[in-house]
């Protein structure tokens, strides 16, 4: 049951990349760390918006068991919902 499979896996190319001297290093580190910023404000606001989420979510949970105990006080007063 347990054969092996062979699959062509495509090779890296071996071709070199030209580094373009005009790029400084402080240039790169400029960059990353703008994008480091970004990265860090966007997991705050996923966060804050994880939050609402939850509390909206056992607001919902809240007011369903409201209304089911709602309806069983009616129903006890012979009003059947619609």
């Amino acid at each position: 049951m347990n054969e092996a499979v062979e699959v062509d896996c495509p090779k890296p190319n071996k071709v070199k990349e030209q580094i373009d001297p005009s790029i400084s290093i402080e240039k790169i580190q400029g960059q990353l760390d703008y994008a480091q910023k970004i990265i860090n404000i966007l997991q705050v606001k996923v966060n804050d918006a994880n939050g609402v989420i939850v509390q909206l979510e056992a607001r919902l949970q809240i007011a369903n068991e409201d209304k089911e105990n709602i309806l069983k006080q009616v129903e006890k007063m012979g009003i059947s919902p619609v």
